[in-house]
């Protein structure tokens, strides 16, 4: 039988969160890099947006 004292399971949990910060601290780390999508030239045009549904234009 196994018996754990509060403060072995104290140190236990301490451990355990101080793991998951370190984890979860590289995963940010690692997502902020950004990549660059392809971008079109949008300067001096017009983008109209027509849903195509709907009263009165139900085509």
């Amino acid at each position: 039988m196994i018996i754990i004292s509060k403060k072995r399971l104290l140190k236990l949990f301490s451990v355990l969160t101080i793991c998951l910060t370190i984890l979860f601290m590289q995963q940010i780390a690692v997502d902020t890099n950004s990549v660059p999508t392809v971008t079109l030239p949008v300067t001096n045009k017009v983008i109209v947006i027509d849903a195509g549904h709907g009263i009165p234009d139900e085509g």
